[in-house]
Order: C-alpha cells, then structure tokens, then sequence
C-alpha cells in the first residue's frame, strides 16, 4: 500500500479532518490535501510527527512494513492513553506562552465548575 493510501486510512481512521491533523502538525490543510494526493511529500519532521499522532511507524506510513510496530505514545500520568484532540490541546497548551498557560488553566477550572454546578 501506497504512503497516500496509508495516510488517507489512517486519518480518517481516527476520524479526522485534514483540516484538524494539518494543525496537530502546525502545517496548512493543503499540505496534508497534497500528500494525500502524492503532489508532495512530508519533511522527514512532519512525517515523524505524523507517525506519532497516527500512533504508527515511519515505516509503515511509507508502505515498507504492514507492521504498526512498537510505538511510543504519550500518556497520561496515570498510564492511559490519549485521545487525538487531547494530544491537540496538550501540544496548543505547550505552544503558549507560560503567561497564557495560566490563563488557559484558569478558564478549564472555570469551565469545570460550571460543569459541576450542573450535575
């Protein structure tokens, strides 16, 4: 199989947009459009990044193996795994400024209570 066919399978595996994985990679959704198409290739970077947020090797995205192989994934503190759009928010969070990083804190515990007061 084919990187095109590989990338369009997985991506939309996960159920997302190439909208939505053109910014967990920082990239334009035209890029991810393009490789998709085979009119461009990624960066041996944005394929490594690609291949963690598949949660996939670099090989197999290539087509060199049908093996996902051992991949790191991040995880939460408490071992489990997160999700796409977790991934999405802790990657926006760590790209902001630490005067930001506070606010953003802030609204969450905002938004929680609201959440609370709900229930």
């Amino acid at each position: 199989m084919k990187f095109t066919e590989r990338l369009k399978e997985l991506r939309t595996e996960k159920r997302l947009t190439q909208r939505e994985l053109a910014n967990f990679l920082g990239l334009s959704a035209n890029c991810v459009c393009e490789w998709e198409k085979g009119r461009s290739e990624p960066s041996i970077e944005s394929l490594k990044r690609l291949a963690a947020c598949l949660e996939c090797t670099t090989d197999y995205l290539l087509g060199f193996s049908d093996d996902f192989g051992n991949v790191v994934v991040e995880s939460s503190p408490l071992g489990e795994r997160l999700t796409v759009e977790e991934k999405m928010l802790l990657r926006t969070f760590r790209a902001l400024p630490v005067d930001l990083q506070g606010r953003a804190r802030a609204y969450v515990d905002k938004l929680k209570e609201l959440t609370d007061l709900e229930k």
